[in-house]
């Protein structure tokens, strides 16, 4: 039988692939990493998508995301992922693609000129953790030291509005995490 919070993941995880993209140009204050512009990640690219913020994210086995950021070839990126999905694009003409790997997932999606960019990122076992030690498995107090107190809790999912992403933290009965989603704005 499935309880609200296992509910509320499946319709997290469903929103992976259906996800509409919207694009701004701001700049948030608390970040993992950095905060930069597509084109200052992508300047000698030919199709780069210049009005995005990229969020960017490390994880504690050296992998960089640069969450809204263009990207041609997943694949070259991250490596072989262990399965993928896909389906229509909500926003553009093309398919939004889900790559999963050991301990996270990538969602990409198309753009107006048919390019791709990682729309989002999740966590998905405490193999991989973010640089500070944030991961599944940590307690309420490690998710607002990552991104603030300043967020939305509705059954369970902590929800901070951040200016280039919106990251979702689901937490269990003993508020600690079992699930991380950054979305592009």
């Amino acid at each position: 039988m499935f309880n609200m919070k296992k509910i509320i993941i499946c319709l997290l995880l469903a929103g992976l692939l259906t996800a509409c993209a919207e694009d701004v140009n701001k700049t948030d204050e608390k970040v993992l990493v950095k905060n930069s512009t597509a084109s200052e990640q992508s300047e000698n690219e030919e199709h780069s998508i210049n009005e995005r913020t990229c969020y960017t994210v490390e994880l504690d086995n050296g992998t960089v995301f640069e969450i809204g950021a263009s990207t041609d070839d997943i694949t070259e990126i991250f490596g072989k992922p262990m399965a993928t999905a896909e389906a229509p694009s909500c926003i553009h003409e093309g398919v939004d693609m889900l790559y999963t790997f050991d301990g996270f997932t990538i969602t990409t999606s198309p753009t107006e000129n048919g390019d791709s960019y990682i729309h989002e990122i999740s966590l998905t076992s405490d193999s991989v953790a973010f640089t500070n030690g944030l991961t599944i498995g940590s307690e309420k107090l490690v998710v607002e030291n990552t991104f603030g107190t300043d967020y939305t809790e509705n059954f369970g999912v902590l929800c901070f509005d951040l200016e280039s992403v919106t990251v979702s933290v689901i937490l269990d009965e003993d508020n600690c995490v079992s699930g991380i989603t950054l979305t592009s704005k």
